[in-house]
């Protein structure tokens, strides 16, 4: 867990499932403070993969289908 103010939410490191620490972001982080509590929330390589995309982002649904992109369950 991760604190924003006195508003706790879920750190994530890609080991995890994407989409549920989506969900839960969402609903514990209001959606005008959530670029910038991606720079807490994310570990690892997730946390890379923001610092160096972080730029090409003005809305949140696209920033939301690129992680599902990159860090979601691949099916071959």
């Amino acid at each position: 867990m991760c604190v924003l103010g006195a508003k706790k939410f879920t750190l994530y490191d890609g080991l995890t499932n994407v989409d549920k620490f989506l969900d839960s972001f969402e609903r514990e982080v209001p959606e005008d403070h959530c670029f910038q509590a991606l720079d807490l929330a994310l570990r690892g390589t997730p946390a890379w993969w923001w610092g160096t995309h972080k730029d090409n982002f003005d809305e949140w649904h696209e920033y939301r289908r690129m992680m599902r992109l990159q860090f979601g369950n691949q099916k071959v």
